[in-house]
Protein backbone atom coordinates (compact mmCIF):
# COMPACT_ATOMS: atom_id res chain seq x y z
CA UNK A 1 0.00 0.00 0.00
CA UNK A 2 1.45 3.18 -0.98
CA UNK A 3 1.05 6.89 -0.16
CA UNK A 4 1.10 10.28 -2.29
CA UNK A 5 1.13 13.72 -1.13
CA UNK A 6 -0.25 16.51 -3.46
CA UNK A 7 0.13 20.21 -3.05
CA UNK A 8 -1.94 22.98 -3.15
CA UNK A 9 -1.97 27.05 -2.92
CA UNK A 10 -3.62 29.52 -0.79
CA UNK A 11 -6.84 29.63 -2.79
CA UNK A 12 -6.78 25.84 -2.71
CA UNK A 13 -5.68 24.86 -6.60
CA UNK A 14 -3.34 21.92 -6.74
CA UNK A 15 -0.15 22.93 -7.47
CA UNK A 16 1.89 19.44 -7.92
CA UNK A 17 2.83 16.44 -6.24
CA UNK A 18 5.55 15.27 -3.86
CA UNK A 19 6.96 12.21 -5.07
CA UNK A 20 10.36 12.11 -3.36
CA UNK A 21 10.91 12.44 0.65
CA UNK A 22 13.14 11.07 3.34
CA UNK A 23 10.24 10.55 5.52
CA UNK A 24 6.70 11.73 5.93
CA UNK A 25 4.27 10.93 9.46
CA UNK A 26 0.95 11.87 9.96
CA UNK A 27 -1.69 11.35 12.23
CA UNK A 28 -5.46 11.16 12.15
CA UNK A 29 -7.47 12.12 14.47
CA UNK A 30 -11.85 11.63 15.57
CA UNK A 31 -13.28 15.12 15.95
CA UNK A 32 -9.77 16.72 16.88
CA UNK A 33 -6.89 18.17 14.93
CA UNK A 34 -4.62 15.65 13.42
CA UNK A 35 -1.01 16.68 12.46
CA UNK A 36 1.45 15.84 9.56
CA UNK A 37 4.83 16.13 8.98
CA UNK A 38 7.17 15.62 6.11
CA UNK A 39 11.14 16.09 5.45
CA UNK A 40 12.06 16.57 2.09
CA UNK A 41 16.02 17.10 0.63
CA UNK A 42 15.94 20.83 0.57
CA UNK A 43 16.84 23.12 -2.95
CA UNK A 44 14.73 20.83 -5.34
CA UNK A 45 12.05 22.23 -7.29
CA UNK A 46 9.75 20.02 -4.77
CA UNK A 47 10.67 21.90 -1.80
CA UNK A 48 9.69 24.83 -3.62
CA UNK A 49 5.92 23.70 -3.85
CA UNK A 50 4.47 24.39 -0.62
CA UNK A 51 4.15 27.89 0.36
CA UNK A 52 3.19 29.50 3.23
CA UNK A 53 -0.98 29.63 2.93
CA UNK A 54 -0.84 26.32 1.51
CA UNK A 55 -0.96 22.76 2.26
CA UNK A 56 -0.91 19.27 1.42
CA UNK A 57 -3.43 16.10 0.66
CA UNK A 58 -2.26 12.59 1.42
CA UNK A 59 -3.56 9.79 -0.41
CA UNK A 60 -3.40 6.14 -0.36
CA UNK A 61 -4.09 3.94 -2.91
CA UNK A 62 -7.03 2.73 -3.59
CA UNK A 63 -8.80 5.39 -1.45
CA UNK A 64 -10.88 7.88 -3.58
CA UNK A 65 -9.96 11.44 -1.49
CA UNK A 66 -7.29 11.85 0.85
CA UNK A 67 -6.91 10.59 4.31
CA UNK A 68 -5.61 13.72 5.19
CA UNK A 69 -5.36 17.32 4.40
CA UNK A 70 -4.59 20.20 6.19
CA UNK A 71 -2.27 23.95 5.97
CA UNK A 72 1.33 24.25 6.41
CA UNK A 73 2.40 26.07 9.64
CA UNK A 74 6.10 25.34 10.62
CA UNK A 75 9.41 25.09 8.29
CA UNK A 76 12.39 24.30 9.55
CA UNK A 77 16.17 23.61 7.71
CA UNK A 78 18.40 20.76 8.98
CA UNK A 79 21.79 20.32 8.35
CA UNK A 80 24.36 18.59 9.58
CA UNK A 81 27.85 16.86 8.55
CA UNK A 82 26.25 13.31 8.74
CA UNK A 83 23.31 12.96 7.49
CA UNK A 84 21.49 16.15 6.36
CA UNK A 85 24.42 16.76 3.59
CA UNK A 86 24.85 19.05 0.79
CA UNK A 87 21.94 21.43 0.46
CA UNK A 88 20.75 20.01 3.33
CA UNK A 89 17.04 18.84 4.70
CA UNK A 90 13.65 20.76 5.23
CA UNK A 91 11.28 19.78 7.57
CA UNK A 92 7.73 20.76 6.86
CA UNK A 93 4.68 20.23 9.28
CA UNK A 94 1.00 21.16 10.17
CA UNK A 95 -2.12 20.14 11.22
CA UNK A 96 -5.63 18.57 9.52
CA UNK A 97 -8.02 21.13 8.35
CA UNK A 98 -9.70 20.37 11.60
CA UNK A 99 -7.13 23.06 12.98
CA UNK A 100 -9.68 25.70 11.39
CA UNK A 101 -12.43 25.23 14.50
CA UNK A 102 -9.68 25.75 16.59
CA UNK A 103 -8.86 29.13 14.82
CA UNK A 104 -11.99 30.74 15.66
CA UNK A 105 -13.83 31.63 19.22
CA UNK A 106 -17.18 31.74 20.14
CA UNK A 107 -18.62 35.15 20.32
CA UNK A 108 -21.49 35.79 22.28
CA UNK A 109 -23.22 37.12 19.07
CA UNK A 110 -21.22 35.74 15.72
CA UNK A 111 -23.59 37.49 13.78
CA UNK A 112 -21.67 41.13 15.29
CA UNK A 113 -18.12 42.03 14.85
CA UNK A 114 -15.63 42.48 17.97
CA UNK A 115 -16.32 45.91 18.12
CA UNK A 116 -20.25 45.19 18.87
CA UNK A 117 -19.85 42.35 21.19
CA UNK A 118 -20.86 45.02 24.46
CA UNK A 119 -24.28 44.92 22.70
CA UNK A 120 -24.37 41.00 22.58
CA UNK A 121 -25.75 39.29 26.03
CA UNK A 122 -23.03 38.02 28.46
CA UNK A 123 -23.25 34.54 27.48
CA UNK A 124 -25.44 32.83 24.77
CA UNK A 125 -27.30 29.73 25.05
CA UNK A 126 -27.10 26.29 22.98
CA UNK A 127 -30.34 24.09 23.23
CA UNK A 128 -30.46 20.74 24.45
CA UNK A 129 -33.66 20.53 22.17
CA UNK A 130 -32.20 20.95 19.03
CA UNK A 131 -30.29 17.85 17.28
CA UNK A 132 -26.02 18.00 18.06
CA UNK A 133 -25.81 18.17 14.54
CA UNK A 134 -27.08 21.17 13.98
CA UNK A 135 -25.79 22.69 17.14
CA UNK A 136 -22.07 21.55 15.35
CA UNK A 137 -23.24 22.79 12.03
CA UNK A 138 -24.65 26.21 13.29
CA UNK A 139 -21.44 26.84 15.19
CA UNK A 140 -18.82 26.19 12.56
CA UNK A 141 -20.87 27.73 9.65
CA UNK A 142 -21.05 30.57 12.26
CA UNK A 143 -17.59 30.94 13.13
CA UNK A 144 -15.77 30.65 10.07
CA UNK A 145 -18.58 28.90 6.92
CA UNK A 146 -20.37 30.90 4.96
CA UNK A 147 -22.45 32.35 7.47
CA UNK A 148 -19.72 33.92 9.11
CA UNK A 149 -18.85 37.47 9.21
CA UNK A 150 -17.43 38.76 5.91
CA UNK A 151 -13.45 38.70 7.66
CA UNK A 152 -13.81 35.75 9.74
CA UNK A 153 -15.25 33.45 6.76
CA UNK A 154 -12.56 30.77 5.50
CA UNK A 155 -12.11 31.29 1.75
CA UNK A 156 -13.44 27.67 -0.09
CA UNK A 157 -15.22 26.29 3.08
CA UNK A 158 -18.17 24.22 2.08
CA UNK A 159 -20.89 23.67 4.93
CA UNK A 160 -23.58 22.01 3.64
CA UNK A 161 -26.04 21.66 6.75
CA UNK A 162 -26.54 17.74 8.17
CA UNK A 163 -30.05 15.91 8.42
CA UNK A 164 -28.89 13.42 11.40
CA UNK A 165 -30.92 13.64 14.69
CA UNK A 166 -28.51 13.30 17.62
CA UNK A 167 -29.62 14.19 20.96
CA UNK A 168 -28.58 17.75 21.68
CA UNK A 169 -26.46 19.17 24.49
CA UNK A 170 -27.10 22.02 26.89
CA UNK A 171 -24.29 24.54 26.90
CA UNK A 172 -23.34 28.50 27.01
CA UNK A 173 -20.71 30.21 25.04
CA UNK A 174 -18.54 33.16 26.10
CA UNK A 175 -15.50 33.22 23.61
CA UNK A 176 -14.73 29.60 24.32
CA UNK A 177 -12.49 28.19 21.48
CA UNK A 178 -14.67 26.87 19.10
CA UNK A 179 -12.98 23.52 18.37
CA UNK A 180 -12.66 22.80 21.80
CA UNK A 181 -16.02 23.33 22.60
CA UNK A 182 -17.35 20.80 19.80
CA UNK A 183 -14.92 18.18 21.09
CA UNK A 184 -16.50 18.38 24.42
CA UNK A 185 -19.77 18.13 22.50
CA UNK A 186 -19.02 14.89 20.86
CA UNK A 187 -16.69 13.45 23.34
CA UNK A 188 -19.72 10.24 23.70
CA UNK A 189 -18.94 10.13 20.10
CA UNK A 190 -22.25 9.83 19.02
CA UNK A 191 -21.24 11.47 16.07
CA UNK A 192 -18.42 13.17 13.96
CA UNK A 193 -16.98 16.06 12.09
CA UNK A 194 -13.95 16.78 9.60
CA UNK A 195 -12.55 19.16 7.55
CA UNK A 196 -11.13 17.87 3.97
CA UNK A 197 -9.69 18.70 0.97
CA UNK A 198 -11.98 18.07 -2.04
CA UNK A 199 -9.17 18.23 -4.84
CA UNK A 200 -12.19 18.02 -7.62
CA UNK A 201 -14.17 21.40 -6.58
CA UNK A 202 -10.75 22.57 -5.10
CA UNK A 203 -12.23 23.38 -1.87
CA UNK A 204 -12.82 22.17 1.91
CA UNK A 205 -15.49 20.48 2.81
CA UNK A 206 -17.26 19.97 6.18
CA UNK A 207 -18.59 16.54 7.15
CA UNK A 208 -21.07 16.21 10.09
CA UNK A 209 -21.55 12.04 10.37
CA UNK A 210 -22.62 9.60 12.24
CA UNK A 211 -20.43 5.93 13.01
CA UNK A 212 -19.90 3.58 10.86
CA UNK A 213 -20.97 0.12 12.53
CA UNK A 214 -18.23 -2.58 11.05
CA UNK A 215 -17.92 -4.47 14.38
CA UNK A 216 -18.90 -7.54 12.19
CA UNK A 217 -16.92 -7.00 9.00
CA UNK A 218 -13.57 -5.29 10.29
CA UNK A 219 -12.45 -7.76 13.38
CA UNK A 220 -8.52 -7.86 14.84
CA UNK A 221 -6.91 -11.14 16.54
CA UNK A 222 -4.01 -13.04 16.73
CA UNK A 223 -5.68 -15.37 14.80
CA UNK A 224 -6.67 -13.34 11.74
CA UNK A 225 -2.71 -12.23 11.46
CA UNK A 226 -3.78 -8.52 11.75
CA UNK A 227 -2.83 -8.02 15.52
CA UNK A 228 0.89 -6.90 16.04
CA UNK A 229 1.11 -6.74 19.76
CA UNK A 230 -1.66 -6.38 22.63
CA UNK A 231 -1.08 -5.60 26.36
CA UNK A 232 -4.02 -5.76 28.85
CA UNK A 233 -3.58 -4.88 32.81
CA UNK A 234 -5.78 -5.66 35.30
CA UNK A 235 -5.12 -3.23 38.37
CA UNK A 236 -7.12 -3.85 41.90
CA UNK A 237 -8.58 -0.53 43.22
CA UNK A 238 -6.76 2.08 45.44
CA UNK A 239 -9.83 2.23 47.48
CA UNK A 240 -12.17 0.30 48.71
CA UNK A 241 -13.56 2.25 51.80
CA UNK A 242 -14.58 5.66 51.72
CA UNK A 243 -14.99 7.90 55.46
CA UNK A 244 -16.78 10.98 55.23
CA UNK A 245 -16.30 13.35 58.19
CA UNK A 246 -19.53 15.85 58.32
CA UNK A 247 -19.85 19.48 59.90
CA UNK A 248 -19.98 18.28 63.50
CA UNK A 249 -17.61 19.53 66.54
CA UNK A 250 -15.55 16.66 68.50
CA UNK A 251 -17.33 14.20 69.75
CA UNK A 252 -20.60 15.06 68.06
CA UNK A 253 -18.72 14.88 64.65
CA UNK A 254 -20.73 12.21 62.33
CA UNK A 255 -18.79 10.09 60.07
CA UNK A 256 -20.29 7.95 57.40
CA UNK A 257 -18.50 4.85 55.59
CA UNK A 258 -19.32 3.33 52.48
CA UNK A 259 -17.87 0.16 51.33
CA UNK A 260 -16.88 -1.14 47.67
CA UNK A 261 -17.92 -5.00 49.27
CA UNK A 262 -17.28 -6.51 45.57
CA UNK A 263 -13.52 -4.88 45.36
CA UNK A 264 -13.17 -6.06 48.63
CA UNK A 265 -14.13 -9.79 48.15
CA UNK A 266 -12.69 -9.97 44.88
CA UNK A 267 -8.98 -8.61 45.90
CA UNK A 268 -9.31 -9.77 49.25
CA UNK A 269 -7.30 -6.11 50.70
CA UNK A 270 -9.16 -3.26 52.33
CA UNK A 271 -7.81 0.37 51.56
CA UNK A 272 -9.40 3.31 53.61
CA UNK A 273 -9.79 7.03 52.86
CA UNK A 274 -10.83 9.86 54.74
CA UNK A 275 -12.68 12.76 53.44
CA UNK A 276 -13.14 16.06 55.00
CA UNK A 277 -16.69 17.32 54.31
CA UNK A 278 -16.92 19.57 57.15
CA UNK A 279 -19.38 21.92 54.57
CA UNK A 280 -22.06 19.10 55.01
CA UNK A 281 -24.04 20.25 58.39
CA UNK A 282 -24.63 16.69 60.01
CA UNK A 283 -23.58 15.79 64.09
CA UNK A 284 -23.88 12.39 65.41
CA UNK A 285 -27.50 12.89 67.14
CA UNK A 286 -29.15 10.20 69.50
CA UNK A 287 -27.29 6.93 69.36
CA UNK A 288 -25.53 8.05 66.90
CA UNK A 289 -27.81 8.78 64.11
CA UNK A 290 -27.17 11.65 61.49
CA UNK A 291 -28.86 15.27 63.23
CA UNK A 292 -28.91 18.52 61.41
CA UNK A 293 -26.68 21.05 62.59
CA UNK A 294 -28.27 23.94 63.90
CA UNK A 295 -27.76 27.54 65.82
CA UNK A 296 -30.25 29.43 68.05
CA UNK A 297 -30.85 33.17 66.59
CA UNK A 298 -31.50 35.62 69.24
CA UNK A 299 -34.88 35.32 69.35
CA UNK A 300 -34.92 31.74 70.81
CA UNK A 301 -35.25 30.13 67.73
CA UNK A 302 -33.67 27.41 65.82
CA UNK A 303 -32.06 27.90 62.34
CA UNK A 304 -31.52 24.50 60.43
CA UNK A 305 -30.56 26.63 57.37
CA UNK A 306 -31.59 26.52 53.93
CA UNK A 307 -32.05 23.94 50.82
CA UNK A 308 -29.72 23.98 47.92
CA UNK A 309 -32.24 26.58 45.66
CA UNK A 310 -31.92 28.81 49.35
CA UNK A 311 -35.50 28.20 50.21
CA UNK A 312 -37.31 26.78 53.53
CA UNK A 313 -36.83 23.07 53.74
CA UNK A 314 -40.57 23.02 53.47
CA UNK A 315 -43.14 24.83 52.39
CA UNK A 316 -44.85 24.23 55.91
CA UNK A 317 -41.81 25.99 57.47
CA UNK A 318 -42.13 29.13 55.28
CA UNK A 319 -45.55 29.11 55.83
CA UNK A 320 -45.06 29.67 59.90
CA UNK A 321 -42.20 31.78 59.34
CA UNK A 322 -44.14 34.46 57.24
CA UNK A 323 -46.84 34.20 59.63
CA UNK A 324 -44.42 35.34 62.46
CA UNK A 325 -42.98 37.98 60.45
CA UNK A 326 -46.51 39.67 59.76
CA UNK A 327 -47.78 39.03 63.40
CA UNK A 328 -44.40 41.18 64.50
CA UNK A 329 -44.62 43.69 61.47
CA UNK A 330 -48.83 43.89 62.89
CA UNK A 331 -47.64 44.44 66.27
CA UNK A 332 -49.65 42.03 67.29
CA UNK A 333 -49.12 41.80 71.17
CA UNK A 334 -49.45 37.99 71.55
CA UNK A 335 -47.87 36.17 68.68
CA UNK A 336 -46.97 32.81 71.07
CA UNK A 337 -49.31 30.85 68.35
CA UNK A 338 -47.33 31.61 65.07
CA UNK A 339 -43.61 31.25 67.39
CA UNK A 340 -45.05 27.72 68.42
CA UNK A 341 -45.95 26.81 64.66
CA UNK A 342 -42.17 27.49 63.03
CA UNK A 343 -40.73 25.56 66.27
CA UNK A 344 -43.56 23.17 65.49
CA UNK A 345 -42.21 23.17 61.62
CA UNK A 346 -38.78 23.63 62.07
CA UNK A 347 -38.44 19.99 64.04
CA UNK A 348 -40.93 18.48 61.14
CA UNK A 349 -38.47 19.76 58.20
CA UNK A 350 -35.40 18.50 60.29
CA UNK A 351 -35.82 14.81 58.44
CA UNK A 352 -35.92 16.58 55.15
CA UNK A 353 -32.80 18.25 55.62
CA UNK A 354 -31.08 15.30 57.36
CA UNK A 355 -32.46 13.02 53.92
CA UNK A 356 -30.44 15.16 51.56
CA UNK A 357 -27.25 15.86 53.39
CA UNK A 358 -27.21 11.74 54.12
CA UNK A 359 -27.73 11.79 50.28
CA UNK A 360 -24.87 14.03 49.79
CA UNK A 361 -22.68 11.67 51.82
CA UNK A 362 -23.42 8.87 49.43
CA UNK A 363 -22.28 11.09 46.49
CA UNK A 364 -19.08 12.27 48.11
CA UNK A 365 -18.01 8.59 49.42
CA UNK A 366 -19.40 7.23 45.91
CA UNK A 367 -17.25 9.33 43.48
CA UNK A 368 -13.95 9.09 45.94
CA UNK A 369 -14.45 5.08 45.41
CA UNK A 370 -15.23 5.35 41.47
CA UNK A 371 -12.13 7.20 41.34
CA UNK A 372 -9.87 4.65 42.61
CA UNK A 373 -11.77 1.65 41.77
CA UNK A 374 -9.90 -0.77 39.95
CA UNK A 375 -9.16 -0.26 36.61
CA UNK A 376 -8.54 -3.10 32.95
CA UNK A 377 -6.32 -1.33 30.60
CA UNK A 378 -6.44 -2.93 27.33
CA UNK A 379 -3.99 -1.79 24.46
CA UNK A 380 -3.71 -2.99 21.23
CA UNK A 381 -1.67 -2.83 18.07
CA UNK A 382 -3.42 -3.93 14.65
CA UNK A 383 -1.09 -4.22 11.42
CA UNK A 384 -2.61 -3.91 7.69
CA UNK A 385 -3.17 -6.84 5.90
CA UNK A 386 -4.37 -7.53 2.48
CA UNK A 387 -7.80 -8.68 3.67
CA UNK A 388 -7.94 -5.27 6.02
CA UNK A 389 -6.38 -1.91 5.40
CA UNK A 390 -6.28 1.42 7.03
CA UNK A 391 -8.35 3.69 4.45
CA UNK A 392 -9.75 1.12 2.13
CA UNK A 393 -11.58 -0.64 4.71
CA UNK A 394 -12.46 1.11 7.63
CA UNK A 395 -11.69 4.75 9.08
CA UNK A 396 -11.41 7.05 11.95
CA UNK A 397 -14.36 7.42 13.53
CA UNK A 398 -15.76 3.58 12.42
CA UNK A 399 -16.72 0.61 15.06
CA UNK A 400 -14.28 -2.17 14.98
CA UNK A 401 -13.85 -5.31 17.10
CA UNK A 402 -10.76 -7.00 18.65
CA UNK A 403 -10.60 -10.16 20.06
CA UNK A 404 -8.18 -11.04 22.81
CA UNK A 405 -7.89 -14.32 24.94
CA UNK A 406 -11.88 -15.27 23.43
CA UNK A 407 -13.63 -11.91 24.15
CA UNK A 408 -14.66 -9.63 22.03
CA UNK A 409 -14.49 -5.79 22.09
CA UNK A 410 -16.11 -2.94 19.74
CA UNK A 411 -15.55 0.31 20.27
CA UNK A 412 -14.32 3.43 17.63
CA UNK A 413 -10.85 4.01 15.91
CA UNK A 414 -10.43 7.31 17.58
CA UNK A 415 -6.73 7.76 16.41
CA UNK A 416 -4.50 6.48 13.30
CA UNK A 417 -0.70 7.76 13.03
CA UNK A 418 1.37 6.30 9.72
CA UNK A 419 4.96 6.69 8.75
CA UNK A 420 5.84 6.45 5.11
CA UNK A 421 9.49 5.83 3.69
CA UNK A 422 10.96 7.63 0.79
CA UNK A 423 9.20 5.01 -1.82
CA UNK A 424 6.08 5.85 -0.11
CA UNK A 425 5.40 2.66 1.40
CA UNK A 426 3.96 2.02 4.85
CA UNK A 427 6.41 1.49 7.39
CA UNK A 428 4.51 1.67 10.52
CA UNK A 429 0.39 2.18 11.24
CA UNK A 430 -0.93 2.24 14.88
CA UNK A 431 -4.45 2.66 15.02
CA UNK A 432 -5.79 3.67 18.21
CA UNK A 433 -8.89 1.91 19.48
CA UNK A 434 -11.76 3.41 22.44
CA UNK A 435 -9.84 5.71 24.55
CA UNK A 436 -6.59 3.90 24.27
CA UNK A 437 -4.22 6.77 23.92
CA UNK A 438 -6.74 9.88 24.64
CA UNK A 439 -5.54 10.83 27.59
CA UNK A 440 -9.11 9.89 29.46
CA UNK A 441 -8.93 7.07 32.13
CA UNK A 442 -9.38 3.81 30.35
CA UNK A 443 -11.34 1.49 32.20
CA UNK A 444 -12.40 -1.26 30.73
CA UNK A 445 -12.43 -4.01 34.36
CA UNK A 446 -15.45 -5.54 33.36
CA UNK A 447 -14.08 -7.14 29.90
CA UNK A 448 -10.02 -7.42 31.18
CA UNK A 449 -11.47 -9.25 33.78
CA UNK A 450 -13.32 -11.59 31.49
CA UNK A 451 -9.75 -11.72 29.31
CA UNK A 452 -8.38 -12.76 32.47
CA UNK A 453 -11.22 -15.15 33.51
CA UNK A 454 -11.26 -17.04 30.19
CA UNK A 455 -7.16 -17.37 30.18
CA UNK A 456 -7.52 -18.85 33.01
CA UNK A 457 -9.97 -21.79 32.28
CA UNK A 458 -7.82 -21.99 28.98
CA UNK A 459 -4.68 -22.52 31.17
CA UNK A 460 -6.33 -25.18 33.50
CA UNK A 461 -7.22 -26.93 30.54
CA UNK A 462 -3.58 -27.46 29.61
Amino acid sequence: MGYRVEVFDRTLKRVGEIDEWISLNFTVRLSQEGIWQLLIKDGTPQAQLIEKGGGIAIWQDGVPEPVLSGPVDTYQKYWTKLQHTGPGSLYIAGKCHNTLAYSRLAFPDPSKPVSAQWQAPATRLVSAATSRATTVYNELNSALGPAALADRRITGLNAPAPSIAVQGVADSLRMDVVGAKVEEWLKDNALSYRFLYNPSAQRIDLRITKPRDLSKTVRFSTELGNLREFVWTLSAPRLTRAIVGCGGQGKDRYFFQKIDTASEAEWGMQREVFVDRADIPLKAGKAGAPAIVSTIQADGLEDIGMNPDGKDWTQKLATAKAALQAAKDAGKPDYDPEYDAVVQATNEAKPVAVEYYKGALEEAAAKVLADAAGTGNFQIYPIDTESCQFGRDYQVGDIVTVIVDGTEYSDLVREVTISVDDGGNTQDISPKIGQQGSGEPLNLYKTVYEMQKKLRRLESRM
